[in-house]
């Protein structure tokens, strides 16, 4: 969007996210060209689902795109047919790689055939169904193969021994199905982005799926049988296990959370500085003198104590600004400078109230909910990560849950 389209959705009066393209394009070169100094071999996957993560997969796809990224990765079957589709100005050029990571039915084969994108098997039983479906089409479909080395959630079990050997030999039976064409092989990590001693190394839950996923891998090498792709790492994990352990990143890592800037917190292993790439805003609409006594909003669990000034702005949990962030900080950019104010009352579907007493704040100024607009460093409270802790979630959630009535804006 241009520049005069961002002036015109400001001047309404209603909320807009930004996406900051130079953003983008730092996360994804800084995370590239990181995995490239410890594996020159090794390729970045982008992970654009859910919409890319809330910023508009249109718009983060061709920025990637441009930036060199040919490997991206969906969730569904809907989501790889529409990043086909935001791709299709670049042929006849096409993606090295369109992935879905999750399930897919045996019946949407075809479809999946016809665009050239890459299924995932999630078990001996759904690679056979997927390859009769393809065979009864004439055709074979590219698969990467699942591997459960400890996320407990779809693939092949690696858990024992005894797994590892039936697993190795399940992979296998899948290459030489007749309706299948296996192109990879992937596992995903459960505490690569939690449990970790900064000043050591990973966790040793990480450690043993690597080792899980490893044993199968050095089995199939052994006979010739390598799936030609092979991933493990998350974003957590390409930044914190290369540099331990550079095998790890075989010949691709999945980039999600950490190209829109959060995720991974710091570690001695790296300096990556992610910027992030939404930046949430409104406007204030209305203010108002609240007397002492007086309540805002449902339920009454804000009453004012003394005389006090109220702002409202136009977002709500309807917009993705939740009901559990009663209480957050915001920053309203006013005529004298920013300030942090809270969150006061419930919010409601579609708007939430400020106390903003003696801080000069007038209708028509700007609010950042979150962003790289926001003073961090002057007002931590009033951040991304803030809001997380306050509802207990993290910026994954916060950011997919932004939604489709609120503008994304490029800039």
């Amino acid at each position: 969007m241009r520049d005069d389209q961002l002036i015109d959705i400001s001047a309404c009066h209603r909320t807009w996210a930004t996406i900051e393209t130079d953003a983008l394009l730092h996360n994804y070169t800084v995370l590239s060209k990181g995995i490239s100094a410890v594996s020159p071999s090794c390729v970045s996957v982008c992970v654009v689902k859910a919409d890319a993560y809330g910023h508009g997969v249109e718009t983060v796809s061709d920025i990637l795109w441009q930036a060199g990224c040919r490997h991206f990765a969906v969730a569904t079957t809907e989501e790889a047919l529409t990043l086909k589709r935001c791709l299709e100005k670049y042929a006849p050029e096409k993606p090295a790689l369109v992935l879905v990571l999750g399930y897919t039915h045996p019946e949407a084969v075809g479809d999946m055939m016809d665009a050239g994108i890459t299924l995932t098997c999630v078990s001996g039983e759904h690679a056979e169904a997927l390859s009769r479906r393809a065979a009864e089409m004439g055709g074979r479909v590219s698969c990467h193969i699942a591997l459960d080395t400890g996320m407990n959630r779809i693939g092949l079990s690696v858990h024992t021994p005894e797994d590892i050997r039936n697993a190795v030999s399940d992979v296998r039976h899948i290459m030489r199905l007749s309706g299948i064409c296996v192109t990879g092989m992937f596992t995903h990590f459960a505490l690569a982005d939690e449990d970790y001693d900064k000043a050591v190394m990973p966790d040793s839950h990480t450690l043993t799926q690597y080792a899980r996923y490893r044993a199968v891998y050095d089995d199939l090498c052994a006979t010739g049988d390598r799936p030609a792709f092979c991933h493990v790492c998350n974003s957590a994990a390409a930044i914190r296990l290369p540099c331990l352990y550079p095998d790890v990143c075989f010949d691709g890592v999945r980039f999600g959370i950490s190209l829109y800037g959060y995720g991974v917190s710091p570690a001695p292993h790296h300096t990556y500085a992610l910027r992030p790439a939404m930046t949430l805003k409104t406007r204030v609409i209305h203010i108002h003198r609240l007397c002492p006594g007086e309540i805002v909003s449902y339920s009454g669990r804000y009453r004012a104590d003394m005389p006090r000034t109220i702002a409202t702005l136009p977002i709500g949990y309807a917009d993705g600004f939740r009901r559990g962030f009663e209480g957050a900080f915001v920053t309203v950019h006013t005529a004298r400078g920013d300030v942090c104010v809270p969150v006061v009352g419930r919010i409601c579907m579609d708007q939430c109230m400020l106390d903003v007493t003696d801080l000069g704040v007038n209708v028509g100024d700007e609010v950042t909910l979150f962003g790289q607009s926001t003073p961090f460093f002057e007002a931590p409270q009033a951040s991304l990560e803030a809001l997380c802790e306050r509802a207990n979630t993290i910026p994954y959630e916060i950011l997919c849950q932004i939604t489709a009535r609120v503008p994304r804006v490029t800039i």
